[in-house]
C-alpha cells in the first residue's frame, strides 16, 4: 500500500491490524501532539457538504479520516472503504457505529436560523459527526478504548460496511448505533425487512375478452397479499409489532403478443417473525405470479435491562429533558452486527427521523450540541463500568 500523504503535524505509523482481525497492514494517521478542538457545526457542515451518495463515498471517507486524525484519533480506512478512529487503548472496546452514505438527492446545503439543510444532515452524518466530536471529548479510564466507524452502504440492501466489520472485527464491549433518535431519545430496536419481486406473464387478449389480464393477475396478487397482512395483524396497533407491506412500484409492458405485470414490495417483519416464514406464506397467495426474494435484516431489539441503557437515561435526565425509549420501523446496522456480536447495544443520535431521505432533509445545530453533551456523558459511564469489570482502575 502507498504510503498516506499526512496532514501538517501529523505523523503516520504503519500497523498490522491482527489484533482485530483484519489480515491486512494499513497506515494509520496519528493525531497531533494537541488535538484540534472541535467546533461540531463546522465538523458537520463540512461532512455534509461532501457528497457520498452509496457506493461513491470515498471522498467523505477521506475528508472524515483526516479530520479524525487532526482531533487525536488513530485513523484509518479499512478494507471495506469505512472511515476508522480510535481512541485510548486498552481490552475493553466501545464502538460507535455510524454509516457516511446517503440516498440520492442534491439538496443545497445551508444554515438558516441554526438549522443545517442538506443531504445525510440528519441520516445519518449528524448522528456520525456527534459520535466523532463526543469520543474524541471523553475522557476514558486506563484500559478503555473507542472505536468511531463511518460505514459505508448502509443505504443499501445487506450494508456491505457494517457487515465487512461483523464478520472482521473482534466482538466489542458495546456498540452505539449512530441513528436520529433525538437528543433525548435512545433507540432499543429495528425491525427486519426484506423485499419482494413479483411478475407474471400471460398471451395477450382483447380487451373486450374474459381473460383475466397480467395487471388484473397481478392486482389480485397483491389484494389477496393486503388481505392476509390485515388478518395476520388483527387489532395491533400499526407500528414495531406489526408485519407490513409497502408496494414500491408496479409496472406493465407488452409486445404485441404477451404482456408482462411486474410489482415490487417491501416487508417490514417485527420481532418474533422471520423473513423465512413471511416468505412461505406468500408464497402460498401466489397463485402463478413468480415471486423473486432479496434479503436485508430480521428484526433485531435489545431490553431494557441493557447496560447500555440506564448511562444514556441519567446522561439525557442530567441535561434537563425526561428520556424517550424508542422502537423503529425501519432498518439499521443494529440488524447487521447485533445477532451476530451479541454484546450490548442501542442506537442514539440527534435529529428528527421525520426528515430522513425526504427532499427537506434537515437538522438543529443546537441539538448536535446538546447530544454531544450526552453523548459524551454516557460514553465516560459506560467506559467506567467496563474498566471496573475489567479490574482497571483509574
Amino acid at each position: 500500500m502507498a504510503p498516506a500523504m499526512m496532514l501538517p503535524g501529523q505523523s503516520s505509523s504503519t500497523f498490522l491490524l491482527s489484533d482485530w482481525g483484519w489480515p491486512v497492514s494499513l497506515t494509520f494517521r496519528s493525531g497531533e501532539a494537541s488535538p484540534h478542538p472541535c467546533d461540531i457545526a463546522d465538523l458537520l457542515t463540512g461532512l455534509v457538504s461532501i457528497p457520498s451518495l452509496s457506493g461513491d463515498e470515498c471522498n467523505a471517507v477521506a475528508w472524515l479520516r483526516d479530520r479524525m486524525a487532526k482531533m487525536g484519533y488513530r485513523a484509518l480506512i479499512d478494507p471495506a472503504g469505512n472511515a476508522v478512529g480510535t481512541i485510548g487503548t486498552g481490552e475493553c472496546e466501545i464502538l460507535l457505529l455510524g454509516h457516511i452514505d446517503t440516498v440520492p438527492g442534491d439538496i443545497p446545503v445551508r444554515v438558516e436560523d441554526g438549522i443545517l439543510h442538506g443531504r445525510g444532515a440528519v441520516d445519518a452524518k449528524g448522528p456520525l459527526a456527534t459520535f466523532v466530536a463526543a469520543g474524541a471529548k471523553a475522557q476514558l479510564p486506563p484500559g478503555v478504548q473507542l472505536t468511531v466507524v463511518g460505514a459505508v452502504g448502509e443505504e443499501t440492501w445487506g450494508s456491505p460496511g457494517a457487515s465487512w466489520l461483523r464478520d472482521h472485527y473482534s466482538r466489542p464491549d458495546a456498540v452505539i448505533i449512530g441513528e436520529p433518535s433525538g437528543w433525548d431519545g435512545v433507540v432499543l430496536g429495528y425491525k427486519g425487512s426484506i423485499s419482494l419481486t413479483a411478475s407474471v406473464e400471460r398471451p395477450l387478449s382483447h380487451s373486450a375478452g374474459p381473460e383475466t389480464t397480467a395487471p388484473e393477475h397481478m392486482f389480485a396478487f397483491w389484494a389477496r397479499l393486503v388481505g392476509w397482512l390485515t388478518e395476520h395483524n388483527g387489532d395491533r396497533e400499526p407500528g414495531f409489532n406489526t408485519l407490513d407491506a409497502t408496494l414500491r412500484s408496479f409496472n406493465a409492458t407488452g409486445d404485441g403478443l404477451h404482456e408482462r405485470a411486474e410489482l415490487s414490495a417491501t416487508f417490514r417483519l417485527p420481532s418474533g417473525t422471520g423473513s423465512a416464514w413471511v416468505r412461505e406464506q406468500t408464497e402460498q397467495l401466489a397463485n402463478g405470479v413468480s415471486l423473486d426474494w432479496t434479503f436485508n435484516a430480521e428484526a433485531y431489539r435489545s431490553e431494557r435491562t441493557s447496560p447500555l441503557v440506564a448511562p444514556f437515561l441519567s446522561a439525557i435526565r442530567a441535561c434537563g429533558a425526561k428520556p424517550r425509549i424508542k422502537v423503529k420501523t425501519g432498518t439499521s446496522d443494529m440488524n447487521v452486527v447485533g445477532p451476530v456480536w451479541g454484546c450490548p447495544i442501542v442506537a442514539y443520535g440527534p435529529g428528527d427521523a421525520r426528515f430522513d431521505h425526504t427532499p427537506d432533509e434537515q437538522i438543529e445545530l443546537a441539538e448536535v450540541e446538546k447530544a454531544v453533551e450526552v453523548l459524551t456523558m454516557a460514553i465516560e459511564r459506560i467506559a467506567a463500568t467496563l474498566a471496573t469489570e475489567h479490574g482497571e482502575t483509574a
